[in-house]
């Protein structure tokens, strides 16, 4: 009996001692302000180049390791997740399939590509993976979206194809929480209301000052009709003399001739 008690607290520990190896790199979230860099449900990571490119005693090679990325929520994915990992002959890719990841164990895993895609190579342009870039998926593996608002981990992953193990990890990456969305029923919709007002009375006050500017212009063109009249003043057939008519208010027209200047009333 004590014998079989022993033996079972030696596998206990011997399964609790497994570990995976991890390099030192933590995922990021780009630093670049980029349009959808966080949102409700997606985040953009940096890619994982050059995190896995000095790895020893790996069955696989830079052709067929594959870099996977583990995605759990809050801190029951992230345990669960390092759970799983280290059970004997476990399937950690199949571990938690997506969709139904988020009502079980919290976390999913997803590929990203082949060891040889990430190498330290300087490539012009931003490389960055979108966690949740296919959107509302329905297969095991697929990169599917977060619930929105939730707070998320990540951490990037190299297995091996072969047995479908984890060789080597990252750390996690601190906690990123997404946008909380917000409900249509606590939209106020006062805003919109008012903002009609706005526009009526904006355009009632451009019609009457429109009127105003008509009426003030249509008094200047009526006022120099009245009040600027002009001298005619004609040269007569004898030379030496001219004629000028003169108009008052009473339009009654005065004339001199022969040179004498006009008689002003």
């Amino acid at each position: 009996m004590l014998l079989l008690e022993l033996c079972f607290i030696a596998v206990l520990f011997g399964s609790q001692a497994q570990t995976v190896p991890s390099v030192d790199y933590v995922p990021e979230i780009i630093p670049m302000k980029l349009a959808g860099r966080l949102t409700g449900t997606t985040f953009l990571l940096r890619q994982p180049l050059c995190y896995f490119s000095n790895q020893q005693g790996l069955n696989c090679s830079l052709s067929t390791c594959e870099i996977w990325l583990a995605v759990a929520r809050e801190a029951a994915g992230v345990n669960n997740f390092d759970t799983d990992k280290v059970q004997p002959s476990f399937d950690i890719v199949s571990a938690s399939p997506y969709p139904e990841a988020f009502q079980n164990k919290n976390y999913y895993v997803t590929r990203l590509g082949v060891q040889n895609n990430f190498l330290c190579a300087e490539l012009p342009g931003i490389r960055y993976f979108r966690v949740g870039a296919e959107g509302n998926c329905s297969t095991p593996t697929c990169n599917g979206i977060l619930p929105a608002g939730s707070t998320a981990r990540v951490k990037y992953l190299l297995i091996d194809p072969e047995n479908r193990r984890v060789s080597y990890e990252t750390k996690w990456s601190f906690p990123i929480t997404l946008i909380s969305l917000m409900p249509s029923s606590s939209i106020d919709d006062w805003t919109w209301k008012r903002s009609g007002g706005m526009v009526v009375i904006t355009v009632i006050t451009s019609c009457l000052l429109a009127i105003l500017l008509l009426l003030v212009a249509a008094l200047l063109l009526g006022g120099s009709s009245v009040f600027s009249k002009k001298q005619d003043i004609t040269t007569d057939l004898v030379p030496g003399s001219f004629s000028v008519r003169r108009y008052s208010t009473q339009h009654n027209v005065y004339s001199q001739a022969s040179g004498i200047s006009p008689h002003l009333i």
